[in-house]
């Protein structure tokens, strides 16, 4: 299988002190080894921003810095591609139809819409803790999603 883990799962990992920590590292640990984890680019966008956002000696700059790390060394990253522009757009459109959401409060879920089509466009499963993917794959049939923290 191939998983593409969203930012939340990697700042869990990160995180020392995360409950989510264990459950995470273990769910690694019992992958096989036909398995492949991918982070889109877009996580690294997400969590660059973040650890530019606090002090450098804030804790959890050092966390987003671990996370970064964790990726450079240990995954592969998907670049953003013209194939995820469709599917991109689809799916926002799909969502706004679907809940009725605002256009201004739409936008703050812009980057979970690039890593969703990157998802789907390169046939991945996507892992995440987030609310938003839970309601699109209601509305969203090709989505491939997994909560590894249930």
């Amino acid at each position: 299988m191939h998983y593409l883990l969203d930012t939340n799962i990697i700042s869990y990992l990160a995180d020392e002190n995360s409950p989510y920590r264990a459950i995470i590292k273990d769910k690694f640990l019992n992958l096989s080894q036909d398995d492949k984890v991918s982070v889109s680019i877009v996580t690294l966008y997400e969590l660059s921003y973040g650890l530019h956002s606090f002090d450098s000696s804030d804790e959890n700059a050092a966390i987003l810095k671990k996370g970064i790390t964790f990726i450079q060394e240990y995954l592969d990253v998907i670049p953003l591609g013209v194939h995820e522009v469709d599917i991109f757009g689809l799916l926002k459109a799909k969502y706004k139809k679907a809940t009725g959401i605002p256009n201004k409060a739409h936008k703050k879920n812009d980057l979970d819409f690039l890593i969703l089509a990157t998802a789907i466009h390169h046939n991945t499963t996507l892992v995440s803790n987030d609310d938003i993917f839970t309601k699109m794959i209601e509305i969203e049939p090709r989505i491939s999603y997994e909560n590894w923290l249930q």
